[in-house]
């Protein structure tokens, strides 16, 4: 249920959107419930995202998101806006890729907080695979040979290769 669930939101910002969160918890009585942490690195980064249920990036655009991957390379389910390239979230079931806006993260987060914990698990190892088979350094290399032999060779246009 969302009542046993605890957020902790890592990272940094201003110093004056900080402290107005932090009021908005205390005055919300969400203390327990809410933290705000200092950024992790290297170890301690990947632990936090293996003690994670879920991993949530709301944004209006964002690039690659390389902590989508870094959380779904750690068996953690992601759930991110269309503001980034994360299809893959919903064809892998490793999350889920929604509309930027309030109601549609808040219809993510209360189905997926509600999911059993095996489910959320397995949709980990589904994101773990996504990473596999499509970011992994082998996997990144194939599509690099792919290319250059489409581009020296003339061969057929690789799948990944949009047209303009």
């Amino acid at each position: 249920m969302k009542q046993d669930w605890v957020v902790d939101i890592y990272g940094n910002g201003e110093t004056t959107y900080i402290e107005q969160l932090k009021s908005i918890i205390k005055t919300s009585n969400l203390e327990e419930q809410i933290n705000i942490k200092a950024p992790v690195f290297g170890a301690h980064k990947l632990k936090v995202f293996r003690d994670a249920s879920l991993f949530v990036l709301p944004t209006f655009s964002e690039n690659f998101g390389i902590v989508i991957a870094e959380a779904l390379a750690s068996y953690t389910p992601v759930i991110t806006t269309k503001g980034t390239p994360w299809e893959g979230l919903q064809t892998y079931n490793c999350g889920q890729w929604i509309d930027i806006g309030v109601e549609p993260l808040a219809k993510s987060l209360t189905n997926l907080m509600t999911k059993r914990p095996e489910t959320l698990m397995e949709m980990g190892v589904n994101g773990r695979r996504l990473i596999e088979k499509k970011y992994s350094m082998q996997a990144v290399a194939k599509d690099m040979l792919t290319l250059y032999n489409w581009i020296l060779n003339k061969t057929e246009k690789p799948t990944f290769i949009d047209t303009l």
